[in-house]
C-alpha cells in the first residue's frame, strides 16, 4: 500500500500516548478472558499510516470489532514514517507485557532484535506482510501468487485479440521484497498467457504521483505503449491520469490498465466499467484485520497457527465484487 507521511509526534509525547492508551484499555477491557492478566488482553498494532490510509483504517476497524468480540482491547500506534518512534513505542509494549504485538515493519530487518525483546518478554509477535526469524506468524498476501494472477488477467486478455500486439509498462517497486514479488508475479503471469508480448519499460512508481511522472515520460518515449501494470493501485490510478492527459482515449478497446490492492478511486472506475482501467486484485480489508485478532488470539493461548495468508481477489469492470469492496472502505 502506498505510504502517506503525517506529522510524528515527539517520542515523549508518543511515550506519554502509549501510556495514557494503556490505561484507558485496561480501563475499558469489558470481557476480558478467563485466567488471562490484563495486558494479556490486550493486542498492540503498530501500522506507520494507519489513520491515513483508508484501506488501511478499514483493516484497523474490522481488528478492533473482532477483538471486541473476542474480548481483547486493540491498541493501535500510527508512527507514520518515524522508524524510531515506531521501535520505541513496541519497547514500550514490551515492557507493558501486551499479549500479543502485530508489526507492519517496512524495514523489517530494523525489527529483528526488538521482535527478539518481545518474545523473551512473552509477548507473542506477529509480523504484517513479512516476515522475520523473530516471530511467531505472518498475517499477509501471497504477493507472488496474487500478482501472477493480475498478470494472467492481462495476458489472457491480450491473448483473446488476434494480431494485438502489447506494449506492456510494469510499474513495480524494486525497493521492497513484497514489491519485488508482485512484479515478478506480474511479468511472469503476463508471459504464461501471453509470450510474445513487449515489454517496453519496467521502472519503479507506488503513488499517484509517481505513477503519473512515470508513465508520462514512458509514454513519451513509446507512445505506442497500451497495457500498463502495476504493484500498486495508486501508481496505475496515476497512470491511467497520464494516459488521459496524453491525449489518449479513456475508453480505448486496446488499452489496458491494472494494479493491485483494491484503492477506492480503482474500483469506482472498475464499478463505472467503459474504461482502459480494466483490473485490480483487491484486498478483502475486514478479512485481513479479523486474521490479525485470531492469529494473535490462538498464539496467546498457547497454539501455533502458523502464517495466515489472506488472497486477493481479483476485481474486473463492472465486478458486483468492486460495490462490496467500496462499502468496505466507506465508499460507493
Amino acid at each position: 500500500m502506498t505510504k502517506t507521511p503525517r506529522f510524528p509526534l515527539s517520542q515523549t509525547a508518543s511515550r506519554r500516548i502509549v501510556v495514557a492508551a494503556f490505561g484507558a484499555a485496561v480501563a475499558c477491557a469489558a470481557a476480558p478472558i478467563a485466567g488471562a492478566s490484563a495486558e494479556e488482553t490486550i493486542i498492540a498494532i503498530s501500522f506507520p499510516n494507519a489513520s491515513t490510509i483508508g484501506a488501511v483504517v478499514t483493516e484497523i476497524e474490522g481488528a478492533k470489532k473482532k477483538g471486541a468480540e473476542m474480548g481483547y482491547k486493540v491498541v493501535v500506534d500510527d508512527p507514520s514514517t518515524d522508524l524510531n518512534k515506531q521501535i520505541n513505542t513496541i519497547k514500550t509494549w514490551t515492557e507493558q507485557k501486551v499479549g500479543a504485538i502485530v508489526c507492519d515493519a517496512l524495514q523489517p530487518a530494523a525489527f529483528e532484535s526488538v521482535a527478539k525483546q518481545a518474545r523473551a518478554a512473552g509477548v507473542k509477535w506477529i509480523t504484517y506482510g513479512e516476515k522475520l526469524e523473530n516471530q511467531d506468524a505472518t498475517v499477509g498476501y501471497a504477493q507472488y501468487a496474487d500478482g501472477h494472477t493480475l498478470g494472467e488477467y492481462a495476458g489472457s486478455w491480450i491473448a483473446g485479440k488476434p494480431g494485438f500486439k502489447a506494449k506492456v509498462v510494469i510499474l513495480g517497486y524494486q525497493k521492497g521484497v513484497w514489491g519485488q514479488l508482485r512484479g515478478k508475479g506480474i511479468k511472469e503471469g503476463l508471459l504464461a498467457k501471453a509470450p510474445n508480448v513487449d515489454i517496453v519499460a519496467e521502472q519503479d512508481a507506488i503513488s499517484p504521483t509517481e505513477g503519473l511522472n512515470v508513465t508520462r515520460s514512458i509514454l513519451q518515449a513509446h507512445p505506442d505503449a497500451n497495457v500498463i501494470l502495476g504493484v500498486e493501485d495508486p501508481a496505475t490510478e496515476g497512470a491511467y491520469k497520464a494516459w488521459i492527459a496524453s491525449g489518449k482515449d479513456k475508453a480505448d478497446p486496446n488499452a489496458f490498465i491494472g494494479g493491485m490492492d483494491g484503492t477506492a478511486p480503482a474500483l469506482k472506475l472498475l464499478k463505472e466499467g467503459g474504461t482502459v482501467y480494466r483490473a485490480s486484485m483487491a484486498i478483502p480489508l475486514v478479512a485481513v484485520g479479523e486474521a490479525m485478532i485470531t492469529t494473535a488470539d490462538a498464539l496467546i493461548k498457547g497454539r501455533k497457527p502458523g502464517d495466515d495468508i489472506v488472497p486477493l481477489e481479483l476485481v474486473t469492470e463492472k465486478s458486483p465484487k468492486a460495490e462490496e469492496y467500496l462499502m468496505q472502505q466507506g465508499e460507493k
